[in-house]
């Protein structure tokens, strides 16, 4: 048997990278807009560790049997080495260009705002009530003037 591929490692791990990332910047794009769902957030990131694993099983499966013939097209054979490389490869793209899109509408969105922000209002003077002490004060002073005939 080859030692692993080096190529094929460094590209497993860009996917995971990209996936991560892609995932990164959707939960950050619907944080700004406001509608986070944690739901989508989880599944995204099963979805992303499901392709990522499965990916680098088969990839494993073919190291295994690298000999294994997959596909014979006018002639033209490709082994499992091969065609989990191309796979590979056509994940790291669409994944990268998913995130390459979504970088892209980050950097020129606008941050959501006001872009006229209004002054404060001014600050509305609450009429202070007498604290509990007082209040039992009063009240014993008002009991005490009905008590008192030469008033």
């Amino acid at each position: 048997m080859n030692i692993l591929d080096m190529t094929a490692i460094r590209l497993a791990a860009g996917l995971i990278l990209v996936i991560l990332a892609n995932i990164a910047l959707g939960s950050t794009g619907a944080i700004i807009e406001g509608d986070w769902d944690k739901v989508k957030f989880r599944n995204g990131c099963i979805k992303g560790g499901v392709v990522a694993v499965a990916l680098i099983a088969v990839y494993f499966a073919g190291y295994l049997n690298p000999n294994l013939m997959v596909v014979d097209i006018d002639g033209q054979t490709v082994n499992l080495m091969t065609a989990v490389s191309l796979v590979m490869l056509a994940a790291f793209t669409a994944y990268a260009v998913d995130v390459i899109k979504k970088l892209k509408d980050m950097l020129t969105a606008t941050t959501p705002g006001s872009n006229n922000p209004t002054p404060p209002s001014e600050p509305v003077e609450l009429e202070e009530s007498p604290d509990v002490d007082e209040r039992v004060k009063i009240k014993e002073e008002d009991e005490h003037d009905t008590a008192d005939p030469s008033n």
